[in-house]
């Protein structure tokens, strides 16, 4: 009962949550404390990911986990035990001919073992594993309820983690265009015009409007306009850093922040961005039929704070489309 407790207080929150966030912090905890309570020399657990499945070894003389690659559809062994579904004890992995190569601990000399299947939702099956060294006494049944608990929780604390990630991104990214949404979008500006400001550093944001968006939706119906808002977001993604940040200003608009970009940099980007759109081709419309108009506004050249620098490259923009549309503009307090 003692060991029992031990286990629920090393996993468990007061709150009764997992007591880890990610999915490496998962694994770490779980290897922890299996080794402790069921004295075992080395752990290993099998997790399957979207291309490829990992095994996080590691051997006692080892303070973590270290991350191999499993074979392509998992081992004839660890098929068996998915199939199977029950824990499998091993006197000694050196001689059981089930167990091969790959399911073994790395740098440790096989002997007792010990499987328990992990049932992920919706995810091919992985397990956790205990092993002790050569002539060492083999895993009893206490052992092995306490492996099938510590199983129990990794598949629950990664379900939770992957319910929890698929919330927070349905909580900030829009709908239709699967960029960031408006609300997001505040919050980050925010702290990233703090961050520019406290490293002096230039930040520059883009206002996209798509041109000519009704007559496109008029012919051919909303639906069909949706589809395209969703193309051209994508195509924005494509022609940013991986740390800028695309998002859903509005009902055909978009706003992008770069941060550590100053003007020129700016200038440079939305451009390729217009491109990408006006070369495009889109369906039912050909290259050139479908345009982006983009004001640029940087901190804090134009602006001191958040809601300046947005009006800053909203008028930008409405100067951009009142030149003539598919064009970029830098915002002036006198159009051009």
């Amino acid at each position: 009962m003692f060991q029992l407790e031990k286990l629920l207080d090393a996993l468990i929150e007061p709150t009764g949550r997992p007591a880890v966030r990610t999915r490496a912090g998962v694994v770490q905890r779980a290897i922890d404390v299996a080794m402790t309570l069921a004295d075992a020399h080395g752990a290993a657990v099998l997790l399957p990911g979207r291309s490829h499945s990992w095994r996080h070894v590691q051997p006692g003389n080892l303070e973590e986990p270290r991350r191999i690659e499993a074979p392509p559809g998992g081992t004839e062994f660890s098929r068996m035990l998915v199939r199977g579904g029950v824990p499998i004890h091993s006197p000694d992995a050196s001689l059981d001919g089930r167990i091969g190569e790959h399911d073994r601990c790395p740098g440790l000399e096989p002997g007792p073992a010990l499987f328990i299947p992990l049932r992920l939702r919706g995810q091919n099956t992985g397990y956790l594993a205990l092993y002790r060294q050569q002539g060492s006494p083999r895993f009893g049944e206490h052992e092995g309820a306490l492996a099938t608990l510590i199983g129990v929780w990794i598949a629950q604390s990664l379900d939770h983690q992957r319910l929890s990630a698929s919330v927070e991104k349905l909580a900030i990214t829009d709908d239709l265009t699967q960029v960031y949404n408006y609300r997001f979008l505040k919050g980050a500006l925010r702290r990233e015009i703090k961050r520019a400001g406290r490293f002096r550093q230039r930040l520059s944001i883009l206002m996209v409007d798509v041109d000519n968006l009704k007559a496109y939706n008029d012919r051919f119906g909303h639906l069909r306009g949706s589809f395209l808002l969703k193309q051209i977001a994508a195509r924005f993604v494509s022609q940013v850093r991986s740390f800028d940040l695309i998002a859903k200003y509005g009902g055909d608009e978009f706003t992008a922040i770069l941060p550590q970009t100053e003007t020129e940099g700016a200038l440079v980007v939305a451009e390729r961005m217009r491109q990408s759109v006006e070369q495009h081709d889109f369906p039912l419309a050909s290259a050139g039929t479908i345009t982006v108009s983009i004001g640029v506004a940087t901190f804090p050249d134009h602006a001191g704070d958040a809601h300046a620098l947005i009006m800053a490259s909203d008028r930008a923009l409405y100067q951009a489309k009142r030149l003539g549309r598919n064009r970029t503009q830098v915002w002036e307090r006198k159009a051009a």
